[in-house]
């Protein structure tokens, strides 16, 4: 009887449903491996033994290893994203133009993460392109500036809505602009937060392991809050 409470119960079955679809798994590895090399620094700084510290680093790179092979297509989403953008006339020039920028980045960023995959596995000589992870930060963070702007938009668009108080249409129309308006500054400061472990991976700042994998850990949750959201039961 308790057995099934267990197995029956509506949070574990959709924590199953949840973790059988490949994006949430490969968010879950993220937020494992920056974990990961979280709990390393920390760990050194603590002054824990090598062997410790060294099983935090394979960790991160095993997470990291298999987050590669899992969206190993995901380019392809991504410039599906920017077509359908660019070919919004409606949409709002700014929108429309950081979008389209935005996906672009991220397509060209995962696309030369594939090929990273690729000498991981031995298929390219692993001497190929020394520069290649260097690159894929420059992409991840051009489509990460675009986010900000893109978020910066909406924050000042939608901040200068007026609520006529004898509408009731108006009123309902003020709970769906401040609902977008959260949205728009949670997605602000999680693209500031990946921007800042973007800045550090090209050695514009230079802060410690434990700091950007705090960063990571943090915009990891973030992410599976959203899909964990749009879970159904």
């Amino acid at each position: 009887m308790v057995a099934d409470t267990v197995l029956y119960h509506p949070t574990l079955t959709k924590l199953v449903k949840f973790w059988d679809v490949t994006p949430q798994r490969e968010k879950t590895y993220r937020l494992l491996a920056y974990l990961s090399r979280f709990l390393g620094y920390y760990a050194y700084r603590k002054g824990y033994s090598k062997e410790t510290i060294d099983m935090f680093i394979n960790l991160k790179n095993q997470f990291s290893f298999i987050r590669k092979g899992m969206r190993f297509f995901k380019p392809i989403s991504h410039l599906q994203a920017a077509a359908k953008a660019f070919d919004n006339k409606l949409m709002d020039p700014v929108l429309q133009a950081t979008t389209v920028i935005r996906n672009l980045g991220y397509a060209g960023y995962l696309t030369i993460d594939a090929f990273l995959f690729g000498k991981m596995l031995g298929i390219v000589d692993k001497s190929r392109f020394p520069e290649a992870a260097k690159y894929a930060s420059r992409f991840w963070l051009l489509g990460l500036v675009a986010g900000v702007v893109n978020s910066l938009r909406i924050i000042y668009t939608l901040s200068s809505y007026e609520q006529n108080p004898e509408d009731e249409k108006s009123a309902t129309d003020l709970a769906t602009i401040k609902q977008k308006l959260y949205s728009a500054k949670r997605k602000l400061v999680w693209d500031l937060l990946d921007s800042f472990i973007a800045l550090n991976s090209l050695d514009y700042l230079h802060f410690t392991e434990g700091d950007v994998g705090l960063a990571g850990v943090l915009t990891s949750i973030m992410g599976l809050e959203d899909y964990w959201s749009a879970q159904k039961a």
